[in-house]
């Protein structure tokens, strides 16, 4: 009686060590490796130890790799942002800088996303290149066909003394520039009608050329968008756009 039982129990862990041998197999081929967002996920209770390590190796590897390539291109994306532009100032990427900002710090942000200046005027009188500014002096920096301009006069701003960014001018390409509603040099004037139409928009002669168009947006006290186009009529074409006061003629 006591050698059957033990023949018995024999045959049972040989034909148990069977099945875990043929489920080992199957999970090789088989058994998918969990998602890391999935703490839900079952894994085959029949697969060894060993296997589970394993399978939790790889899907470690697998997500460190992905997370490298996510942060990759993320930091790619943010140092590729570009400037826009706007009624109150200017987004240079990420950074929102707007009118009354210091000057040095206005040209950090700026460099940041279109590289380095292309001129700068450094402080000059400020019946300049650009007009008549308020004074007693004037900076413009150039990117090319974008210039930011900065005064040390009183504005609403700061006081008088303080040298910071208080107008922008654009006035063609390179660089390639928009406002944060979408106008582009070269847009019509219908485009423009489309993208800030309203009582604020204002669209007339150019007061220094009757064939031209002059047009303004909320332009009130020191912020606003303004520029020029080649006629008044919808088809004309809008081939500046500048920010703030800026300065007389």
């Amino acid at each position: 009686m006591t050698l059957r039982f033990v023949a018995a129990i024999g045959v049972l862990a040989l034909a148990v060590a069977g099945c875990e041998s043929s489920s080992d197999a199957s999970s090789t081929t088989t058994t998918t490796v969990p998602s890391a967002s999935s703490s839900t996920s079952t894994i085959d209770t029949t697969s060894t130890v060993a296997l589970t390590t394993t399978s939790a190796t790889l899907e470690t590897t697998t997500t460190t790799s992905a997370t490298t390539t996510t942060t990759a291109t993320t930091t790619t994306t943010a140092a590729a942002g570009q400037v826009q532009l706007t009624d109150e100032g200017i987004a240079a990427g990420a950074t929102w800088v707007p009118f009354g900002t210091l000057d040095e710090e206005t040209i950090t942000a700026l460099t940041a996303v279109l590289g380095s200046p292309t001129d700068d005027s450094g402080w000059v009188d400020s019946f300049s290149i650009y007009g008549t500014c308020p004074g007693p002096v004037i900076r413009g920096v150039h990117w090319d066909s974008f210039v930011a301009l900065f005064t040390q006069a009183e504005t609403d701003f700061w006081t008088a003394g303080v040298p910071h960014f208080f107008a922008w001018y654009y006035t063609g390409t390179p660089p390639v520039l928009a406002t944060t509603e979408g106008l582009e040099i070269g847009d019509t004037l219908q485009a423009l009608n489309d993208f800030y139409g309203g009582v604020d928009l204002v669209i007339d002669e150019d007061p220094f050329d009757p064939m031209g168009g002059y047009w303004s947006y909320d332009l009130v006290g020191w912020t606003g968008l303004w520029g020029y186009a080649d006629g008044t009529d919808p088809d004309s074409i809008v081939t500046s756009v500048n920010g703030g006061r800026g300065c007389g003629e």
